[in-house]
């Protein structure tokens, strides 16, 4: 009996937990970060305030914790392993279709214009909450398996990270967010060149100089 009230409790504390989120996505979205309260939030996951404040201890830890929970959805369907008997250019297409997964829903759109409207109005708490993920880790680890089997050459993996999520951010991440992904029509020519344009840089040569 103790063992089954306990995974009752353990339930019910999930499921108030998922309707605090919910509830404050659903809120945040529509009116912005820094006009949202605690009081509407609890209205909205028809919970107590105190209920909320027993889960997350500020308005801005649960803001934190739908943006762990958002990357978390994103980085599940990451390729993280190497696969040595796939194309490098299906490998690439796998990671950046986990990154569009962020904006080619419009929820999961709203979603990522709120964090970047909140990120760039409040500087330090963008730090803040950044400094708490690797963002390129499952990528880095990926570039240096294709490294070891010479099919990629570069002198940072940290560096070729960057350059990659750069371009697939700036010609795809961004325009999708400004256009409500109108743009994301056009995405299929457009990823492909990013991909043959990653590959000329960094694909591994016959006795190529590091």
């Amino acid at each position: 009996m103790p063992e089954i009230k306990k995974i009752r409790k353990k339930r019910d504390t999930s499921q108030k937990r998922n309707a605090i989120l919910e509830g404050a996505i659903q809120v945040f979205t529509q009116n912005g970060f820094d006009t949202s309260s605690m009081d509407h939030i609890a209205d909205v996951a028809g919970v107590s305030k105190r209920t909320i404040y027993n889960h997350f201890p500020s308005k801005e830890i649960l803001f934190q914790e739908i943006v762990a929970d958002f990357l978390k959805q994103r980085d599940e369907i990451k390729p993280i392993r190497y696969a040595p008997d796939l194309s490098l250019e299906e490998q690439l297409k796998e990671f950046a279709g986990a990154e569009l997964f962020l904006i080619n829903d419009p929820v999961r759109r709203r979603l990522s214009k709120l964090f970047t409207s909140v990120f760039l109005m409040d500087i330090e708490f963008s730090k803040k909450t950044r400094s708490q993920y690797s963002p390129h880790s499952a990528f880095i680890i990926w570039l240096n398996s294709a490294k070891e089997n010479q099919k990629l050459s570069f002198k940072s993996p940290e560096l070729a990270a960057r350059v990659f999520y750069g371009m697939l951010e700036g010609c795809l991440t961004y325009p999708a967010l400004f256009t409500d992904g109108e743009s994301l029509k056009y995405m299929d020519p457009l990823l492909n060149e990013i991909i043959l344009a990653f590959l000329a840089c960094y694909k591994y040569m016959e006795n190529t100089n590091e």
